[in-house]
């Protein structure tokens, strides 16, 4: 049983395309922790945006996953830097794109106690959220 999807397809304030894929069963589409959307995305702004002069960004969602994605990473930046401050103990997180460590990142830039920092190389790069004692970057 295949899942069938169509795009519904809006520009935003800021000139991106907003393509949402809708439909049912849409699992496939998005892959695990949306791989397969962002392939999805990045061939269709390759292919978009190929021989142009101007680029076009296109942003790609599915059933609302990258709020979904967005929330859930919130959520384990602010769990994990509870137990960095509580423990004292740096902790490195999986593998992640460039936006999801971005997400992290942000989502902790104002904490007290903690900065964060990214190792690694792609497709392997991690974040670093580390105890830093009353320093705040």
């Amino acid at each position: 049983m295949g899942a069938e999807a169509r795009p519904v397809i809006r520009m935003d304030e800021n000139g991106t395309y907003q393509v949402e894929l809708v439909g049912r069963e849409l699992g496939g589409l998005i892959g695990r922790r949306g791989e397969t959307l962002d392939a999805i995305q990045q061939l269709t702004g390759y292919a978009v945006n190929h021989g142009q002069s101007k680029r076009v960004r296109i942003h790609v969602d599915a059933e609302g996953y990258r709020a979904k994605r967005e929330e859930s990473l919130v959520r384990l930046a602010q769990k994990v830097a509870g137990k960095v401050v509580k423990y004292r103990r740096n902790v490195t997180l999986e593998p992640m794109n460039a936006y999801e460590r971005h997400v992290i990142h942000t989502a902790l830039q104002e904490t007290p106690d903690i900065t964060t920092y990214s190792i690694g190389t792609e497709p392997n790069r991690r974040t670093v959220v580390a105890y830093s004692r009353g320093e705040h970057r």
